[in-house]
């Protein structure tokens, strides 16, 4: 899964509803997977709408331009808080800095 000090790093983000009891490696892939998962969707997204923002700004496109910088702005306030994944009773906080 993991090298040693990434997963020792990564476990301890994980948190547990269930105190004391180490997540099973099952868990800990899947929190890992979703984690990916969340990251890579925000990242993408971020990227093709900055991008297609661009591209409406060259065309000088002020409907598209605005429409695009909404759904931009939306998907910046979805994230900006971060988001929780859980898998039986472990929870890992993500952070979705923006710069």
């Amino acid at each position: 899964m993991l090298h040693p000090t990434h997963e020792q790093s990564f476990m301890k983000k994980v948190k547990s509803t269930k105190h004391g009891k180490r997540p099973s490696r099952q868990v800990l892939q899947s929190l890992y997977a979703q984690m990916t998962m969340e990251y890579a969707v925000y990242h993408f997204n971020k990227e093709r709408l900055q991008y297609m923002i661009d591209e409406a700004l060259d065309n000088r496109d002020a409907v598209l331009f605005k429409d695009l910088t909404n759904h931009y702005n939306a998907l910046i306030g979805e994230y900006k808080h971060g988001k929780t994944i859980s898998e039986q009773g472990y929870e890992l906080e993500l952070d979705f800095k923006t710069k």
